[in-house]
């Protein structure tokens, strides 16, 4: 980029009203720093908030445009880009607030003709704590680990340098790399790692992806996806489509399920045991879809993956259990002789009477004895027939839960034979998507 580029600034908007003043404030503001013009598109995912209105009414210099459903952020960032003109094109999050010179210390890091992708250091609200200074994954679990982040940024991650990923809240990306390797892929949707796929792919067509410093902004973080379990969930659903897309299918086998099998239990024991397991059935359905795309298999390739899923989907259910087993044993000590019984599964467990006691240090075992004895008198009768109807009306929705188990497991294996099939009938003679 020898001349100086216009710039498109595409911000996909979901019900950020909260945020959208500020933001676009301080973004408009970049226009009284640099003699440079630049365009601001908005694409609203069908906000609920009235965002797209607020937008409409009070920055009539931003281009709008509405999607009639929520697309998800690439597919919001894609719509923008598509009708974006400039030749450097910056995607950016509704929770951002932009320090000045933002802009032109983007378009300086992206003259470099070598550099496909520039991302900016990224601090959290209070200004002073780093959240991302470029990325970097650890394989083969494919996990996202944000250099800095946490830290206190006292210059520390200055010096701008080449990284294996920047972050999607805010990157610059040339409209050649763009036509060259195609936008986001909007099936990693609703968010999560689709711009690590993106800067993943843009690094396989030969060209650098890199961290310029002096680009800072601000930054809320996760605020569309506000539910810790539904933001685990998707995280790993992203994670898991990314491996597909980038380790051949050997190698996923071989490398990626054995770790990941090791990893489950601290994964689990981090509470994510539900959320994984959603996410491997997640996957299991459209993994036939996402090989073939990528990498051109055959349907033996398909079922020996789409078995590693449910493998995985197996252990993840025993670890869960396990791990809810042991919490349960801990706190209430006289269930932990059933569940060692059972082999931690945690299965129907009896009800017991609660024991009576006192710790007054004088008159402890009077009171404790006597609390017994109207107990005897007053309630052991009753209290002893209502725990035989409880524990009736528990084994039966153990048994009810327990045959609603195994047919989701065949509902599962049916439906990922079925989309294996579909999959291959309807891709098999495509040619390989470079996205």
């Amino acid at each position: 980029m020898n001349a100086t580029p216009f710039v498109s600034v595409i911000i996909p908007v979901w019900n950020g009203r909260p945020y959208l003043q500020r933001a676009l404030t301080a973004l408009l503001a970049q226009r009284t720093t640099n003699d440079q013009t630049f365009e601001v598109i908005a694409v609203d995912n069908a906000s609920t908030d009235d965002s797209a209105n607020f937008i409409a009414t009070n920055f009539p210099t931003v281009r709008l445009l509405r999607n009639r459903t929520n697309q998800g952020f690439a597919g919001g960032c894609n719509r923008g880009l598509e009708a974006a003109q400039g030749s450097l094109c910056v995607v950016l999050n509704q929770d951002t607030l932009v320090r000045p010179g933002w802009i032109n210390e983007l378009i300086m890091a992206a003259a470099d003709p070598q550099i496909g992708i520039v991302g900016c250091k990224i601090l959290y609200p209070d200004g002073v704590t780093l959240q991302h200074t470029g990325g970097w994954l650890e394989w083969p679990l494919g996990l996202a680990h944000h250099t800095g982040a946490g830290e206190i940024d006292h210059g520390q991650w200055d010096t701008p340098r080449t990284v294996e990923f920047v972050t999607g809240a805010a990157l610059a990306i040339r409209r050649e790399v763009l036509t060259q390797v195609g936008a986001f892929d909007e099936a990693f949707w609703p968010g999560y790692f689709e711009d690590v796929d993106l800067c993943l792919r843009v690094q396989r067509a030969g060209w650098r992806i890199y961290y310029a410093p002096t680009a800072v902004l601000e930054h809320q973080e996760s605020t569309t996806v506000r539910d810790p379990a539904l933001r685990t969930y998707y995280y790993h659903c992203g994670r898991l489509r990314l491996l597909l897309k980038h380790l051949l299918p050997d190698r996923w086998r071989s490398e990626f399920v054995p770790a990941e099998l090791t990893a489950l239990p601290q994964f689990v024991r981090g509470q994510d045991g539900f959320a994984l397991q959603l996410a491997y059935s997640t996957l299991i359905l459209t993994a036939a879809s996402s090989l073939l795309k990528a990498w051109r298999v055959d349907m033996e390739t398909i079922t020996q993956t789409i078995d590693a899923l449910r493998l995985l989907y197996d252990q993840a259910n025993v670890e869960t259990t396990r791990i809810h087993a042991e919490r349960l044993a801990s706190t209430t000590p006289e269930w932990s002789a059933h569940i060692a019984a059972n082999s931690t599964m945690l299965r129907v467990l009896p009800l017991t009477e609660h024991h009576f006691e006192s710790h007054h240090h004088i008159f402890g075992l009077f009171i404790g004895a006597f609390r017994r004895f109207w107990y005897n008198i007053a309630a052991r009768w009753g209290d002893h027939y209502l725990r035989l109807q409880q524990d009736s009306i528990n084994s039966g929705l153990d048994m009810e839960l327990t045959l609603h188990r195994q047919q989701i497991d065949l509902l599962i294996a049916e439906n990922a034979r079925l989309a294996a099939k579909l999959a291959y009938l309807e891709q098999s003679k495509a040619p390989i998507d470079s996205a």
